[in-house]
C-alpha cells in the first residue's frame, strides 16, 4: 500500500483530536455502518489525515471505507474517508485516511484548523510570558 502525498499543506497536531469512526459496509450491508470505534487524529489537511487506534483493520486486503467525525475547534465535522495505507507499532495502528472531495468539509477543515492553530500560539505565548 504505498501511497503519494501531493497535498498543499498538512498540519501536525500538538495535540491529537479525538475522533470516532465507523466502518462502510459493502454488499448486502450497503448504507449500512458499523458500531463507532474511538481513535486519535495525528494530522490533518483538507484532503486527508493521519490516525490512531487500537483496531486492527485488514487494510492490506481490502478497500476499507469510514465515516469520521471529529472536532478540530468548534464545530463537528463529519466526512467519509478511506484507508491508504497503515503502519502498526505499539500496541496500536496508523492508518493514512484520503478524504472524499467535498468542498464545504475542506473549507471548514482548513477554517477550523486555523482556528485551532490561533488558540495554539496565544497559549503557547501566554504561557512562555508567565
Amino acid at each position: 500500500m504505498k501511497y503519494n502525498r501531493l497535498e498543499s499543506f498538512r498540519h501536525i497536531l500538538q495535540e491529537p483530536v479525538k475522533a470516532e469512526f465507523r466502518l462502510c459496509m459493502d454488499g448486502k450491508e450497503q448504507g449500512k455502518l458499523s458500531s463507532k470505534v474511538d481513535c486519535l487524529i495525528l494530522e490533518m489537511s483538507p484532503s486527508g489525515l493521519r490516525l490512531s487506534t487500537p483496531l486492527n483493520l485488514p487494510a492490506e486486503n481490502y478497500l476499507i471505507r469510514m465515516e469520521l467525525l471529529f472536532v478540530l475547534f468548534s464545530k463537528p465535522i463529519r466526512t467519509i474517508g478511506e484507508v491508504k495505507w497503515k503502519k502498526s507499532g505499539n500496541g496500536s495502528y496508523v492508518y493514512g485516511i484520503d478524504l472524499e472531495e467535498d468542498e464545504a468539509v475542506e473549507e471548514m477543515i482548513i477554517s477550523e484548523l486555523k482556528a485551532r492553530r490561533r488558540t495554539e500560539v496565544l497559549t503557547n505565548k501566554t504561557s512562555s510570558d508567565n
